[in-house]
Order: structure tokens, then sequence, then C-alpha cells
């Protein structure tokens, strides 16, 4: 089966051709590629056949995935499947696209939402600023979907490395999440400029999120009125983040690299026929 590393602000995927996997347990297949120890090595499986995409985290579940999509449409775009402007099929909708060569994309999320119902949460209020216990220690926190759940936490400082991991983990698995969700830790660098660290449910910490950058910049927005380009600073790189209001289309535009392609040897893949 041949195969593409790429990545974008340092969030890695291994590629591969939809008509390739046919009958296969692409959660299974996912767990095999992304295991950095015995497969390839990634954040996440991206299946692309045409403009239609999926994407699964490194523990085979599948989920909306911003970087991955702008991955798929330079990919796509190299290949003919789609025009410079064009649009994408991914979880069910149509996200519109921008290719610029020879390896930068735009792309179009919609709108933010906040509803407990898309989030989703378990209560029938929206999780807005507010505090929520964990490890013993409260955090100011906001949940919303930019395509996936998202929490995010403005800090003053980033926290240790042990109390990150322990504490985003745990928020991952809070009850108030029945879906699951991923943890953007924020601090605010300037007026149009913030600092990301992300902690993706299904795959823990990843070097950037592109969903969890658009998530910051969104409540970023609504709770202080900045609108336009917003820069979030990944620890893997810089994604631009383009919104009229918080409450808008978010426009999310990087570059993306492709590292290198090679073979997936059947045994690695066996069982997932």
């Amino acid at each position: 089966m041949k195969f593409w590393k790429v990545s974008a602000i340092g969030n890695d995927f291994v590629l591969v051709h939809g008509e390739d996997t046919a009958g296969m347990d692409l959660p299974e297949l996912t767990r095999r590629v992304c295991d950095r120890h015995f497969g390839v090595g990634s954040d996440g499986l991206l299946v692309l056949e045409g403009r239609v995409l999926r994407m699964f985290n490194p523990d085979g579940s599948e989920d909306f995935c911003g970087n991955g999509l702008r991955c798929a449409a330079v990919h796509a775009f190299e290949r003919g499947w789609i025009d410079e402007a064009d649009s994408m099929i991914h979880d069910g909708r149509e996200v519109r696209t921008w290719v610029f060569p020879p390896d930068s994309a735009r792309v179009e999320l919609g709108s933010a939402s906040f509803d407990p119902v898309d989030v989703p949460l378990n209560q029938t209020a929206e999780l807005w600023q507010q505090p929520i216990e964990i490890l013993g220690e409260k955090v100011v926190a906001s949940s919303l979907s930019t395509g996936s759940t998202h929490t995010v936490i403005f800090v003053d400082e980033m926290p240790p490395d042990d109390w990150f991991l322990a504490a985003s983990s745990a928020l991952e698995a809070h009850p108030l999440f029945p879906e699951r969700t991923s943890t953007m830790w924020v601090q605010i660098l300037g007026p149009h400029s913030l600092r990301m660290r992300p902690f993706e449910r299904g795959a823990g910490e990843t070097r950037g999120c592109g969903t969890g950058s658009a998530a910051a910049a969104v409540a970023y927005s609504r709770a202080h009125g900045v609108t336009g380009k917003i820069e979030v600073h990944n620890t893997g790189g810089m994604v631009t983040v383009h919104l009229e209001d918080w409450h808008g289309p978010i426009m999310l535009e990087s570059a993306m690299v492709t590292h290198f392609e090679g073979v997936i040897e059947a045994n690695l893949y066996a069982e997932a026929r």
C-alpha cells in the first residue's frame, strides 16, 4: 500500500488513497500505521478518495480535522482531483478549499458553535468561561465545536509538563463531555497573536491542531472583540485564522509539507483485512 507522510504546523499524518483500503477495518489499520514504534508513526491517518476525506485518530476513532483537510487539499490538487478553488467532502460536510501552489492551502470551516447539543455537552447551558475542577484545581474553560469538540483554557503561563498532560487527559474523559474533548491551553501574546499547546482527544499531545486553533481564535474573539487575522502559534508552527466576527465563517490557512512517500508492507496491515 502506497503512503505519503504529510504534516501541517507539526501535526503529522499518514495519507493513503481510499481505493487501496477497500474492505479494510480502517480503525485497526489506523492503530497499526500510526504506531510510532512498529508502524509509520503519525498523529492520524488520512484516507483520501478523490475529493472525499476521512481522518482517524491514532486510537482508531474518526474525527474532523482542519490540518488534515489542508494537507489533503494540496495532495488532491497535485493529482488533478480538485481545482485551486474548489471544495472537499469531510465528515459528511462540504468544505470550501483554496490551494496556493506549491504547498499552502486555506479551508473554510463554517461557523463555530457553543450550543451544548453541537459541542456536545452533558448539560443544557453552554460552557462559557465556567470554572471546572480538575485534579483538585479550578480552571476557567469554554467549550465549542469547530467541526470537532474543543475546550479552550486561557492561561498567563503554560502549565508544567506533568500537570499539562495529567489535566488534559482528565478533561478529555470528564463527564461533561459524552464524546470526549480536546483541550487547547492558550496564552495571549498580543492583540492578534496567540500561543497554543494542544492536547487532542484520541491522540494526546500534538504539535499542532487546526480546528483547535480555530476554537482558540473564536473564544478569544468572543471574549475580547478582536476580529480579522489572528495568528495562532502552535508548538509545531503558526496557522492563520481569519474571522469577520466570532460567530461567522472561519478561514484557516497555513503551509503543509510532504516529507516522504513509501510503501506499507502487507504484514503491517494484514489484521486490518
